[in-house]
């Protein structure tokens, strides 16, 4: 890229002097222009805030009962009494022997699928 003025912070506005560009820099220049200017209008902007009312990807819970390795159980969220409190959760580890109470467990989201990551023994 070549300038035609050089810039900076002691020239006034309205200066008619030109930068100029070489005619790949400009193609692509104009490339990335039609990208953006083409783009989801329906997006949300960027922004480096805090999205609220994100969706929680771990979860403390209990479950009653046996548990198989390879199987799907319906959960309790341990710190939510509002419903759904609910989950179903697979486990891919390990077979888990019945128990006299409720026992704590842990779980954690991938795409729509909660997984058992760990439970009390």
């Amino acid at each position: 890229m070549s300038q035609g003025a050089s810039g900076g912070a002691g020239q006034k506005a309205g200066n008619n002097r030109f930068v100029k560009f070489t005619r790949p820099a400009a193609q692509r220049i104009a490339a990335a222009v039609r990208k953006v200017e083409g783009g989801n209008r329906d997006q949300p902007p960027f922004g480096f805030e805090h999205p609220q009312g994100i969706a929680k990807l771990f979860r403390v819970c209990t479950f009653t009962g046996s548990w198989s390795k390879n199987s799907t159980k319906t959960v309790t969220f341990k710190y939510q009494t509002s419903t759904p409190n609910t989950a179903a959760a697979s486990n891919l580890f390990a077979d888990i022997g019945t128990a006299a109470s409720s026992r704590n467990c842990a779980i954690a989201r991938e795409g729509t699928a909660w997984y058992l990551i760990a439970a009390e023994c």
